[in-house]
């Protein structure tokens, strides 16, 4: 049996320590020296370093990223629990566990890592149960911020998951407010995919809170929400609509 090799990642005093077939480990070596030239904001943590390496090696490698996705899975235990909660039992500020996360799905789109995400997902109890009779409530916005922000970062983070959709449904709003019986209402146009992926493209605050604008993007949040919900879950839209007994 040939022996494994392992490859140490740094940055700073903070290492990973990976195990890879002789084949592999040449050409993980190569990429974590590559990575150990880049500056970060601050000192990543030791689940962020892995993070960031994951992200580094979707760049360049699948077969290496997959490694190390399978690696970070095992560090999380998340293919033993839902991912969301093996973050949440990390206590880490929210900015590093949205980035652990956006790394996690960075792989969404390699069939070989879909197959790990679905190994992974279980049975969630609270959908499982008889005698629970769930209610779906569609709330508001957070009451701080623009209502642009919850839909910038779920797409940031959840990218491979919901970026086709959320440019289709933004393409569908723009040829919405072109209707005469509108059009008046939209002087900078309704262009929310873009106003996403570059923030300073987005129009001054007053116009993105005005009813016209704010209630449609409120409306895609919330299917974005739904979508991200019955894909991690490896469901389909009706297959989650059937575990709820009401919509608010």
């Amino acid at each position: 049996m040939t022996a494994l090799t392992v490859v140490s990642i740094r940055h700073g005093s903070v290492s990973i320590d990976l195990k890879a077939m002789p084949d592999f480990a040449d050409q993980l070596l190569e990429l974590a020296l590559q990575f150990e030239q880049l500056e970060f904001d601050g000192t990543p943590g030791h689940l962020e370093l892995f993070a960031l390496f994951l992200e580094f090696c979707v760049q360049h490698s699948n077969p290496l990223a997959l490694l190390v996705f399978e690696a970070l899975n095992n560090e999380l235990r998340a293919d033993k629990t839902n991912i969301h909660v093996a973050i949440q039992q990390q206590e880490l500020s929210e900015e590093r566990a949205r980035a652990i996360i956006r790394a996690y799905y960075s792989l969404w789109d390699v069939p070989d890592a879909r197959i790990l995400y679905q190994a992974a997902v279980g049975h969630p109890a609270l959908l499982s149960s008889a005698s629970a009779h769930l209610m779906a409530l569609f709330g508001g916005q957070r009451g701080t911020g623009s209502c642009l922000d919850e839909a910038r970062w779920m797409l940031q983070v959840y990218k491979p998951l919901v970026s086709g959709y959320v440019q289709r449904m933004s393409e569908f709003l723009c040829s919405e407010t072109q209707d005469s019986r509108v059009i008046d209402a939209y002087p900078r146009g309704l262009h929310v995919f873009k106003w996403l992926l570059v923030p300073d493209s987005a129009p001054d605050a007053q116009y993105i809170e005005s009813m016209p604008i704010m209630l449609p993007v409120i409306g895609l949040t919330q299917l974005i929400q739904v979508m991200v919900l019955f894909k991690t879950l490896f469901m389909s839209p009706g297959e989650l609509v059937q575990k709820f007994k009401g919509y608010i």
